[in-house]
């Protein structure tokens, strides 16, 4: 495994918050937008004789191939978790982590030539932020982009301004962010009832990517097989818990 300093913690929401790393022993970290990586760490428990051992997680990369050796994950709380905990009330600036990667097959097509929707709720917006952010600064071309998230209210929203601007700098695309428990100006309900009524009323098919919590996800699947999609050809999922 390679090493990872922590460099920065951003407080992004109450329950998400921003770790940036930095790869000491590379120039640059080139890997895809989408893709992950594996953070990990040693523990021990001397106390009640159980030896060194390494705590791992896998994390989809926020941020895009930079030019540089530092790379971006957003990182939801779980109540319970060694990493939460590690990350969110054992670490400090300049910590050292162990990572693999980036690895993954979670990335876009080499060319786009169909929409895009890209389904997300909590920290599963990770991939999606990174993809969008390449497809700025490279100007790739696209067909239509959307991005449906989901969560509970506004002040639960990461990125928030960030995807909000990207629909001045990135042609065709849309952010539609959905509140499940907050009345407000944007839409209101779950993440699919955002995207699902659109799907009926399209002559083509779009790529639908899903990150997020496991349930849903198998939400979305099944409420896209009963339309008629198929997993790869249609659907890409990276699940989170």
């Amino acid at each position: 495994m390679n090493v990872a300093v922590l460099v920065d913690i951003i407080k992004e929401t109450k329950t998400n918050w921003r770790f940036i790393f930095e790869s000491p022993l590379y120039d640059n970290i080139n890997f895809v937008p989408g893709q992950l990586v594996q953070l990990g760490f040693m523990e021990s428990d001397e106390a009640n004789g159980v030896p060194e051992y390494m705590v791992k997680r896998n994390y989809s990369v926020a941020s895009w191939p930079d030019g540089s050796n530092k790379f971006e994950l957003i990182i939801t709380y779980l109540p319970g978790g060694q990493m939460s905990k590690k990350l969110f009330y054992d670490s400090k600036i300049g910590d050292e982590f162990l990572y693999n990667g980036p690895m993954g097959v979670f990335t876009l097509p080499e060319t786009i030539d169909r929409d895009i929707y890209f389904v997300s709720t909590g920290s599963g917006i990770s991939p999606f932020r990174s993809m969008l952010g390449y497809i700025d600064k490279q100007k790739i071309p696209t067909k239509n982009i959307k991005l449906f998230f989901g969560t509970r209210t506004k002040e639960d929203i990461p990125y928030y301004e960030e995807m909000k601007n990207y629909q001045k700098t990135i042609p065709n695309f849309e952010y539609i962010p959905c509140l499940s428990r907050e009345k407000w100006e944007g839409h209101n309900g779950y993440v699919h009832t955002a995207y699902l009524p659109e799907l009926t009323t399209l002559d083509k098919k779009p790529l639908i990517y899903f990150c997020g919590w496991d349930k849903m996800i198998r939400e979305g699947r099944s409420y896209l097989s009963d339309l008629g999609y198929e997993m790869m050809k249609d659907i890409r999922v990276e699940i989170f818990g």
